[in-house]
């Protein structure tokens, strides 16, 4: 009687590819959607930025004592270095939420 082998290359069992299918397939950013996202990203940090300017004039208020309206707010006049602060936070916050992109494109692996 014969046996036969079981590492006959027939007999070895393959793994099965696994591909989603169906609805549950993933979605991906079509490139058009990925510039759209960008562009929501851009805006919010803008916003932020201007966010954090107010509350810096509201805090410079504070500090003198003056109630925070909105006129004495557009009314405020800030020093050059409360703006060369501002202006350093500014960068180091885009510095922070942009790093992923700085350090993709930076030549040989540097960081931007």
């Amino acid at each position: 009687m014969a046996t036969t082998s079981t590492t006959d290359a027939s007999s070895v069992r393959q793994p099965r590819r696994r591909v989603a299918r169906g609805q549950a397939r993933p979605r991906y950013l079509a490139p058009q959607d990925i510039d759209r996202l960008a562009i929501m990203f851009v805006a919010l940090m803008a916003e932020v930025s201007a966010l954090r300017d107010r509350l810096d004039t509201h805090e410079l208020l504070a500090d003198a004592g003056m109630v925070a309206t909105g006129e004495a707010i557009e009314a405020a006049v800030l020093s050059p270095e409360r703006l060369a602060r501002r202006e350093e936070g500014r960068h180091a916050m885009l510095k922070r939420v942009l790093r992923v992109v700085t350090e993709e494109t930076a030549p040989d692996g540097e960081s931007a």
